[in-house]
């Protein structure tokens, strides 16, 4: 699968890309996995030399439906072996993509999955992302979205959404247990007060899953 739009440019050469996750010597034997069957997309693997003392790390740059660009078609990159957050914001191209990510891939990893930032009218979660906080307005830290959820419904009538930044991808258990996926498409309350999430799945349809019901690597 080859982005139309990469093409020379000047700034800094691209990494190489792959179509299978990279495994190492003591993985070999394991089957190899591809973008889709982590994240349930299309899209590219690519490694990135960290510090001299350590080992490269993976990426991967998605090709992701749905999200908030003018063709109704985005790039982004996650990580793939620890927090698979989201680094560098939505782009149009893959080159795009990768070259926005550049400056956030060595900076240090949260240790929370869910940051709580609170406004004058709603909640703010940050899941994932790459955003900036200063500590003043980070109100909880959570690392899963149980904890997230039980604590955001203490006040049931609270606005919240997910912060710009946070991946749009999600990946859920419906009632009957099987995996299903979409794209996160509003945030609301449900009658019952929970926190809820609507999304659009891959077939077009608007299922609704409740925030504590998501596992860790949902989104």
């Amino acid at each position: 699968m080859q982005s139309p739009t990469d093409k020379p440019s000047l700034h800094t050469t691209l990494p190489a890309f792959r179509k299978y996750r990279p495994l190492s010597n003591a993985d070999s034997a394991k089957p190899r996995s591809t973008v889709r069957d982590i994240f349930g997309v299309d899209g590219w693997f690519f490694d990135l030399a960290g510090p001299a003392t350590s080992k490269p790390r993976t990426f991967a740059v998605l090709l992701l439906p749905g999200t908030c660009t003018p063709s109704g078609w985005g790039w982004a990159v996650r990580g793939v072996d620890r927090d698979r957050r989201q680094y560098g914001p939505l782009a149009l191209t893959r080159r795009d993509a990768v070259h926005g990510a550049a400056p956030h891939l060595h900076a240090k990893e949260p240790t929370a999955l869910v940051r709580a930032e609170g406004r004058q009218q709603s909640t703010v979660l940050h899941v994932r992302c790459a955003c900036t906080l200063p500590e003043a307005v980070v109100k909880a830290e959570f690392t899963d979205f149980i904890s997230t959820a039980e604590w955001l419904d203490e006040d049931f009538t609270a606005p919240w959404r997910f912060c710009t930044s946070t991946p749009k991808r999600i990946t859920w258990n419906d009632g009957t247990g099987t995996k299903r996926r979409g794209a996160v498409w509003r945030t609301y309350r449900h009658h019952n007060g929970w926190a809820t999430v609507s999304i659009r799945d891959d077939f077009g349809c608007y299922p609704k899953a409740f925030l504590r019901d998501l596992a860790p690597d949902s989104i």
